[in-house]
């Protein structure tokens, strides 16, 4: 599908969304002038007399603005542009011409044809609300541009500005969901926290296992009253039911699979983003006068933040016991690798549990992956796999229903990995079953 553009005009309308040629067609028919601003998807507001930043931000449009919009006064791409010296074209009505009836109804239904299409393409990637929303929210649609393709100071500065009018959109059904990514992308970037929006919202719907408050004051907390559990924890003797405990415990990859989850941005999920917030608690709790346990616990977060978001971080992990082999579990690339994960512990019943349900699970991943179907003994065996890991409760910790339909119907259809993806991924829109 084509860019779409908008076009603020005077600093108090808008044009669009236009794809470029309907920019191009627009401008012939005088609708904006070289004062006004344009601004494409997830990119910034540029007016059209700045040229160096058309040039930057929008290579696109610069054989337009050369060509076209700048030709008639003269001036010189070369030099700086957006002088205020510089002549303001003037929209004067062109003379009315005389069309037949069949050419008007020709471009009706050329142009109706253009608006569902484009209205067809928005809707097929869930965007068309989000779209719709943004053109009646000025602001929200400024967000979003600030925003770009990533997390940065002039976004988060933005935010900050707007902290009331915002608290204001997020009290209205109809602004609240749109307004809700952006905010969760700012209080998990500082400290897990939107000054008027509760916990509750702010966390959203998730899986019950998660904490309802995740911020770094309550991580804090958490990382104290734990802290005499935490060798335990490491040599295997003892798997707390607490929240701590399962966070450390996470599946990397079980969260990569959910993200982005809907209504999430940056972070990805809530679990990334509890990830995040503990970490930070961790660190500022500890500063310097880190124990052995602090360590652990840190580098193990920090390699789940890097499987979730498919980087490598560029430092040794301090990890050892029982976060050490389930890491182990987590990143074997071969099933033969995983008879060595769990030789320098010995888990009691809590950790073993945890252990056997993880190494049977990655069995069934490495099993799948890069196949597009399975047959014979390789069949064979995956059914037999997935037959136990029905029948075991998945850790309370981490729920796995969804893969466990996805295997299952893989089993039901002999084999053909693709097309159980087919089946269960529409039951399923927000996880990603490929491997």
């Amino acid at each position: 599908m084509d860019k779409l553009y908008l076009i603020r005009v005077d600093m108090e309308r808008f044009l669009g969304p236009y794809s470029l040629k309907q920019v191009k067609e627009a401008y012939g028919r005088m609708e904006f002038g070289l004062q006004d601003e344009i601004a494409g998807s997830l990119r910034q507001w540029v007016a059209f007399d700045d040229f160096e930043s058309i040039r930057k931000h929008y290579p696109e449009l610069v054989q337009l603005v050369q060509r076209e919009m700048l030709s008639g006064w003269g001036v010189s791409t070369h030099s700086a542009m957006g002088s205020s010296a510089l002549p303001v074209k003037v929209k004067t009505p062109s003379r009315s011409r005389k069309s037949s009836p069949s050419v008007l109804w020709i471009l009706v239904i050329l142009l109706i044809a253009v608006l569902a299409a484009v209205g067809f393409s928005l809707h097929k990637d869930g965007e068309l609300g989000n779209l719709i929303g943004m053109l009646k929210d000025r602001q929200l649609y400024e967000a979003r541009v600030q925003y770009g393709d990533r997390y940065n100071a002039r976004f988060e500065a933005f935010m900050d500005r707007n902290r009331e009018s915002i608290n204001a959109a997020l009290r209205k059904r109809r602004t609240s969901a749109l307004w809700l990514p952006y905010v969760r992308a700012v209080a998990f970037e500082k400290d897990g926290r939107w000054e008027g929006l509760s916990f509750r919202k702010l966390r959203g719907h998730t899986d019950g296992f998660l904490p309802q408050d995740c911020s770094m004051g309550a991580w804090e907390q958490r990382w104290t009253k734990s802290k005499g559990d935490w060798a335990r924890f490491l040599d295997g003797r003892e798997f707390p039911r607490d929240e701590w405990s399962h966070l450390l415990a996470m599946d990397p990859h079980w969260i990569r699979s959910r993200s982005p989850s809907p209504g999430w941005i940056h972070p990805g999920t809530y679990a990334e983003g509890c990830l995040r917030m503990a970490v930070k608690a961790m660190q500022r709790l500890t500063g310097d006068k880190d124990s052995w346990e602090a360590k652990v616990f840190i580098s193990r977060m920090r390699w789940q933040l890097g499987v979730v978001n498919a980087q490598v971080p560029d430092e040794e992990f301090e990890m050892s016991g029982t976060l050490w082999a389930l890491s182990c579990i987590e990143d074997a690339r071969e099933v033969d690798a995983l008879k060595n994960c769990q030789g320098s512990v010995n888990p009691k019943q809590g950790w073993r549990d945890v252990f056997e349900v993880s190494t049977l699970h990655r069995k069934i991943e490495l099993t799948l992956e890069g196949r597009k179907s399975l047959d014979g003994d390789a069949l064979s065996s995956f059914e037999k796999m997935v037959s136990e890991f029905g029948n075991r409760a998945p850790p309370y910790y981490l729920p796995r229903e969804p893969e466990l339909k996805f295997y299952q119907e893989i089993v039901q259809q002999k084999g053909d990995v693709e097309g159980a993806r087919d089946t269960v991924q529409p039951k399923y829109p927000a996880i990603n079953f490929h491997h």
